[in-house]
């Protein structure tokens, strides 16, 4: 037969949990679930657990060295006015997919996954560095179907030296969005080249890419911006 204890404390800093078994152990203050060694954390399972603080931190057992960190999700600490419940959606992502409100009510907010797409209200900018010594093509992003570039920006970042050129464009088209003419790359500090290439929509996804020849260039950086948009 089992024997209830009527008992206050122990004098010891853990207690066992049968023969063998886990430990609750105190350090510092602090009651950590032990494995019966002492050698490494036990796992806690329960049907519901209420922290009474501001955070939620996994890995408190972090070296905080190496790959050994921790992370911490935290509640305002004020503001709140009332109580929030938050729900994650059940789907899986796909990649791109952004976690947006799907609905809020009566104080829940549900989670779910939405695609971020460009379109009349949502302009998309992709950049794309170039520097003197980039090897040529340079994979900048892939281009949704459907999708009108309004704005192909070059800025000279670091002026080049030598005689490099650019063009921005797809595989066998190397020139489609900018053309080597349209931008030189020698300019000053600052320079902006910036066009509207005034191509008609595709209906497939286009893998763009920048052509560039450095020229005998040993100096240079730039960025390549990109603003497209899908109409609705």
């Amino acid at each position: 037969m089992g024997r209830m204890l009527d008992a206050l404390g122990t004098v010891f800093t853990r207690f066992r949990l049968g023969i063998g078994g886990p430990q609750l152990k105190n350090n510092a203050g602090v009651i950590e679930a032990r494995d019966a060694a002492d050698a490494a954390y036990a796992a806690i399972a329960a049907l519901l657990v209420k922290i009474y603080g501001n955070d939620f931190e996994l890995n408190s057992g972090a070296t905080e060295s190496g790959d050994s960190w921790k992370f911490t999700l935290s509640r305002p600490s004020t503001g709140m006015t009332h109580d929030l419940q938050v729900i994650m959606p059940s789907a899986d992502p796909s990649p791109g997919q952004a976690l947006t409100v799907a609905d809020f009510t009566a104080d829940v907010i549900t989670l779910g996954w939405t695609t971020i797409a460009g379109g009349t209200d949502k302009v998309v900018c992709d950049t794309t560095s170039i520097a003197f010594g980039s090897s040529s093509p340079v994979s900048m992003f892939t281009l949704p179907p459907n999708a009108i570039i309004k704005r192909l920006a070059v800025v000279v970042d670091t002026a080049f030296d030598g005689a490099p050129s650019l063009s921005v464009g797809v595989s066998g088209t190397t020139s489609k969005y900018l053309g080597s003419t349209q931008v030189d790359l020698t300019a000053a500090n600052g320079t902006v080249f910036e066009v509207d290439p005034g191509q008609a929509a595709d209906a497939s996804s286009e893998a763009l890419i920048a052509t560039y020849a450095a020229g005998g260039a040993t100096v240079g950086a730039a960025r390549i911006l990109v603003d497209y948009v899908i109409p609705s």
